[in-house]
């Protein structure tokens, strides 16, 4: 589902640059945190609907005003399916039947998106769906709510008549979203102890981009200054995944040198040995000829299976990465095998 995924991060950057009331009703429902860093562009009864998003008092009597207005070219306060969700979710006795309404008049698409608004529908939206078949977005709703009948190849169908070539709006962004999150959950189940290393050490650089640059306003950056912090960090990623994990162990010397084992995952006979290029180093033969005093060592875990090699390099000191790629194979000394994997980051 590479595909869906480019597709909807393409066009969520799309949906940003309008400071309108879908955008509100997006972030609100997808990200609700970014909803208030944001400012808008909105008529005065959209700025009321906003206070809704924002989960902001108001006062009941404006909103019931805006929703007496009477309709104008038959256009009403509540014709525009945003403007009323906001509305409603600062008025919700004064305005259920209204939302009500508004759901037995609409489509899949927008009775999805105002489940989100007000979960209670969820459960009339579940056995209306079941109901249907072979309707592309009725298939999707069914993966989202793991209602039984719908099989890989009927998905893959409804994702690429629905979101291939399609110019999507705030209400499909939403529900292909959701249908990408439910994969991603599933597949993530059926990785194994391997995959789901390296792919969390794969996007190491990408997931920490939100504490060394993207912090809240008045909480200062972290710093990366050295492998400790980077192995500090990791500890924390894979910790939630293998509650097993422990950090720091000294194996037996060979040599004068005794070695210690940065991240354990013991039941998976695995290891992650962390580096990190800093900006003194002209380049990256400092840590290769590391890694290779260090594999010695490691052959004193005799359970070892895997050893995974996270090299941090966040000043692009590497000149040649197939340097690393050269230590990717099996080690063997006498009776015991371990298989290298070494994975750059910057």
């Amino acid at each position: 589902m590479v595909y869906l995924r480019e597709i909807l991060k393409y066009n969520r950057t799309k949906l940003i640059q309008y400071k309108n009331i879908e955008l509100a009703a997006y972030l609100f429902i997808q990200q609700f945190d970014e909803l208030l860093n944001h400012t808008f562009e909105l008529t005065p009864d959209e700025e009321i609907a906003l206070h809704g998003y924002k989960k902001e008092n108001v006062e009941v009597s404006k909103i019931i005003s805006i929703i007496s207005k009477p309709a104008t070219k038959g256009i009403s306060a509540v014709s525009n399916v945003y403007k009323l969700s906001g509305l409603y979710l600062s008025a919700k006795n004064e305005l259920s039947q209204q939302l009500k309404e508004k759901y037995d008049q609409s489509d899949l698409k927008q009775k999805y998106f105002l489940t989100k608004i007000e979960p209670s529908l969820k459960t009339q939206l579940e056995n209306e769906v079941k109901a249907l078949h072979n309707q592309p977005l009725a298939v999707i709703i069914k993966s989202i709510y793991d209602i039984s009948g719908v099989n890989e190849t009927e998905l893959n169908a409804a994702l690429q008549s629905v979101a291939i070539g399609t110019d999507m709006d705030v209400q499909l962004q939403i529900l292909l979203e959701d249908i990408e999150s439910t994969l991603l959950n599933i597949r993530y189940i059926d990785k194994s102890a391997d995959e789901m290393v390296r792919d969390i050490l794969n996007n190491f650089s990408n997931a920490i981009q939100k504490i060394i640059k993207n912090r809240r306003k008045d909480h200062p950056n972290f710093e990366i200054k050295d492998e400790y912090d980077v192995q500090d960090i990791l500890y924390v990623i894979l910790k939630s995944v293998f509650p097993n994990l422990r950090d720091e162990d000294a194996i037996a010397k060979v040599g004068a040198k005794t070695t210690k084992i940065d991240l354990i995952i013991r039941e998976e006979k695995i290891l992650v040995e962390v580096k990190m290029i800093k900006d003194k180093d002209s380049n990256e033969t400092n840590s290769i000829e590391q890694l290779k005093v260090d594999f010695e060592s490691y052959h004193e875990c005799k359970w070892l299976r895997k050893l995974f090699c996270f090299v941090y390099d966040p000043y692009k000191k590497t000149r040649d990465i197939s340097n690393f790629n050269d230590l990717n194979h099996d080690r063997v000394k006498g009776e015991h095998k371990f298989n290298v994997e070494v994975i750059v980051a910057n």
